[in-house]
């Protein structure tokens, strides 16, 4: 048996790389989560917080409890993904803006590499896998085609956003970052969770409640999303595993077009006079893009993207094997 603060150290480090995949519009803690080994027993652990876990700790105590909602591996969990979200929103919001190729070409290595690596693991080596695989890939690819919308966002608007984002942040594939964005939300939650901290420091109370009433709306629109959501996934785990994983890395497959480095935006939405956003891009080529291509710089990291996850994914196998 493995050290204990050594386990959840390396929890919490896989949930910090889920937190910060899941900034990213376009990427999905749900594909970290699949490709690092531990995404059944998050599943589980978020099915298992109801209420008779809490009948579990008015009865037999807090051990119990702790251990029926699996909390030594949930809690480093939720602190890497929740640190992530803090301590990085706003720069990888600032290098989205400022560096958007070389950003979009590590991701887009390291979503090829999972795609690849998946597949290789769970081998589509039937009709219906590839079948299964195809229903995935369309899903997830019409939701990247949705014209995203703008608006003032109120605090009920922002629970469903969040209950719905969630949902697809635990799906491979599929981005809860691009969700928010489809919703127009997008720019609300960056906003919200970079100024969290310096709202609390520079206390005002108008813009305290202001983060923080938005900050719970967020957390309430997460909790349902994810006890709605964790059921059915975890039915169709027990029962279907095969197909599920298929469909899981179809969207991921999907996506993956969301996230190529080389795109100009063809139409533009002004929500206001400091904020716009893209309705309409296209594909091209870096020989054929208008402006920086970055071609070097971007395939350097497009490459360490790649074998970031290749490594990643070799390490909880050992991981996993030595377990066993």
């Amino acid at each position: 048996m493995k050290n204990n603060s050594n386990t959840k150290l390396k929890v919490f480090l896989k949930g910090m790389t889920m937190g910060i995949a899941d900034v990213i519009p376009g990427v999905s803690g749900g594909t970290i989560a699949l490709i690092t080994g531990i995404y059944e027993e998050l599943i589980n652990s978020i099915d298992n917080l109801n209420l008779k876990a809490l009948s579990t700790l008015k009865k037999e105590g807090f051990n119990s409890f702790w251990n029926k909602i699996n909390g030594k591996f949930l809690l480093p969990l939720l602190l890497g993904i929740g640190t992530s979200i803090v301590l990085f929103s706003g720069l990888i919001h600032h290098l989205l803006n400022e560096y958007p190729i070389p950003v979009w070409s590590f991701f887009f290595g390291l979503i090829t590499s999972s795609i690849l690596l998946l597949l290789k693991q769970y081998k589509p080596n039937s009709i219906k896998s590839i079948l299964f695989l195809l229903i995935g890939l369309i899903i997830a690819f019409s939701i990247t085609q949705i014209t995203p919308k703008g608006g003032e966002i109120s605090l009920a608007y922002l629970f469903f956003c969040s209950m719905i984002a969630i949902i697809a942040m635990i799906l491979p594939g599929i981005s809860g970052s691009f969700i928010y964005i489809l919703l127009g939300a997008y720019e609300t939650v960056i906003y919200t969770s970079k100024n969290s901290i310096l709202a609390l420091l520079n206390f005002d109370w108008e813009n305290f409640l202001l983060i923080y009433s938005r900050l719970a709306a967020i957390g309430f629109g997460i909790i349902v999303g994810l006890k709605a959501f964790s059921k059915i996934l975890k039915w169709l785990f027990n029962h279907k595993k095969q197909e599920t994983l298929m469909v899981l890395i179809g969207f991921m497959m999907g996506a993956l077009p969301k996230i190529w480095p080389w795109q100009k935006v063809v139409q533009w939405e002004t929500i206001s006079e400091t904020k716009k956003i893209a309705l309409k891009t296209e594909y091209t080529t870096p020989w054929n893009f208008d402006g920086e291509s970055h071609t070097i710089i971007a395939f350097t990291l497009m490459s360490l993207g790649f074998l970031f996850l290749y490594f990643l994914e070799r390490n909880s196998s050992k991981e996993n094997n030595a377990t066993q």
